[in-house]
């Protein structure tokens, strides 16, 4: 019989023996790619909703956001007075008793994470501003529109502001699937001088130019990854929003040039005949044509004999929409010929300090 300490002194020359010849050639490595870069790999199949390298799978889903949105500017005290009616339509698989907003003219109210961040001097594409800039939203009121038997009502809700968000609380569950909810906002804002990157003031001697973005009330995102997205807005960052539809109707000064995300609806409405003339022709030609030329900017006659126009903006299938507004606007357009053969418009509006033909 072999006795068990033999065994044992067999068993450890042996090992001695593999790891002495393992030695002596090349070592076996543990390195292991996929766990070195393991945040860029994907070790499963993923779900219903995404594939396992983040691909939308076969239940994906977007909720989506149509909005409606009137504003006006007043140039004299540089204020913005909206309303903004949005249709969510939510087609996830999840109710939903209420939603989130995005309330970015706030990261100028006193009381905001992003205020307390900013620079003392301010932090802007416009320059930078001797005081921080106290401004945000005035919500004047938030409604809940539903329609029972073809009639119209409203409910008007009390929103919860935190920070640059709003939460708003449904007075009736959102339903899966498909299921869609009205709301209507209404709210003003001073538009910052030095605002936050997109947004502005641009001094010029012929008229400030209004960078007007990150300007009315935002439905969050809700998505199958984190479901609502409700980071405060900080000042320097980008955006992540729903996809929808936008009818905008922007009122202005009437010798201010409007130019917005989207297709104008109205030009006859807004042009005198010799620039509605231009704009029809820049539609069909590869040229540039001048709509409004800098000597028109300080022309009386260049503008429609009225205080102001309103003009109107449609797009679709976006996820913002954003505009311009100035009397000191040179404005010039020509045809766009895309690679699916339809038409559209490439325009420019400038100052005539930009103007690089003086």
């Amino acid at each position: 019989m072999v006795k068990k300490h033999s065994i044992a002194l067999f068993v450890l020359m042996c090992s001695f023996t593999v790891s002495f010849a393992q030695d002596q050639g090349k070592p076996v490595s543990k390195y292991d790619a996929n766990e070195l870069f393991n945040p860029l790999f994907y070790k499963d199949y993923g779900s219903l909703t995404r594939a396992g390298n983040g691909e939308p799978g076969k239940g994906y889903w977007q909720n989506k956001a149509d909005y409606k949105i009137s504003a006006e500017l007043n140039d004299q005290n540089n204020q913005i007075t909206g309303s903004v009616t949005l249709t969510y339509s939510n087609n996830s698989p999840h109710s939903l008793n209420f939603l989130w907003f995005q309330l970015d003219q706030n990261l100028f109210n006193p009381n905001s994470r992003g205020f307390a961040k900013l620079p003392v001097n301010g932090r802007s594409r416009y320059g930078n501003a001797a005081t921080p800039f106290e401004g945000g939203y005035q919500i004047k009121s938030v409604k809940i529109i539903s329609s029972t038997g073809g009639k119209s009502s409203e409910t008007v809700v009390e929103p919860e502001i935190t920070d640059t968000r709003m939460r708003v609380d449904l007075p009736k569950l959102l339903k899966a699937g498909g299921d869609k909810v009205v709301v209507k906002v209404d709210y003003a804002y001073t538009v910052p001088e030095y605002g936050a990157d997109r947004t502005g003031i641009l001094k010029n001697a012929d008229g400030n130019i209004y960078a007007i973005a990150q300007w009315y009330p935002r439905i969050c995102v809700f998505d199958d990854i984190q479901g609502w997205n409700t980071l405060p807005y900080l000042g320097a960052s980008e955006f992540y929003l729903e996809y929808g539809n936008f009818e905008a109707s922007l009122t202005a000064p009437s010798n201010h040039v409007v130019v917005a995300s989207g297709e104008l609806l109205n030009p006859s409405e807004v042009l005198t005949p010799n620039q509605l003339s231009r704009y029809n022709k820049a539609k069909t030609t590869d040229s540039t044509v001048i709509i409004r030329s800098a000597d028109e900017v300080k022309d009386p006659s260049s503008s429609m004999s009225k205080s102001s126009l309103t003009w109107k903006f449609k797009i679709t299938n976006a996820r913002d929409f954003a505009w311009a507004s100035s009397k000191a606007f040179i404005w010039d357009a020509a045809k766009i010929n895309l690679p699916s053969g339809k038409k559209s418009m490439a325009q420019s509006a400038y100052p005539r300090s930009s103007n690089g033909s003086d």
